[in-house]
């Protein structure tokens, strides 16, 4: 059983690159090595190919669901009416991306979301200091996550 966490965001807008700053820290927890780790940036098509490979999926993403700034949630594809914003600065909706791979048979068994609420995305932006605090709650978060699925 294989296991690959995406990150999706723009490490150049502020808190939408929180994937990948989580994904980094993820990579030095020394998690089993049936655990892939895949950076794909604004995400698209992309997403609906590491999908196919792999058993369980987590995708790692800041996400509006109404939280504060450095918050997290975990959604699963159905929770879509959850969120605020699905969308987000990438190039596709995610849940519309679950809905074709599921539909296309190609979704793992689980697939999760784990959302972080962002503070700000402007382009040029550090991560917010309140998604910043954060960062090592959230890491332990997440692999909470990856580890139960």
């Amino acid at each position: 059983m294989s296991t690959v966490v995406i990150a999706l965001g723009n490490p150049l807008r502020g808190d939408d690159g929180i994937g990948n700053v989580l994904l980094d820290r993820l990579r030095e927890r020394g998690l089993p090595a049936d655990v892939e780790f895949r950076d794909l940036g604004d995400g698209g098509f992309d997403v609906l190919h590491a999908l196919a490979d792999a058993d369980r999926a987590v995708i790692v993403d800041a996400v509006r669901f109404g939280g504060e700034p450095g918050e997290c949630a975990v959604f699963e594809p159905d929770d879509v009416a959850a969120v605020v914003e699905s969308r987000g600065s990438h190039d596709s909706d995610l849940f519309e991306l679950l809905d074709l791979a599921a539909a296309r048979e190609e979704a793992p068994e689980r697939v999760v979301i784990f959302g972080v609420q962002p503070g700000g995305m402007r382009a040029g932006e550090r991560l917010s200091d309140p998604v910043e605090t954060a960062l090592p709650d959230l890491t332990d978060a997440l692999v909470e996550v990856v580890e139960g699925l």
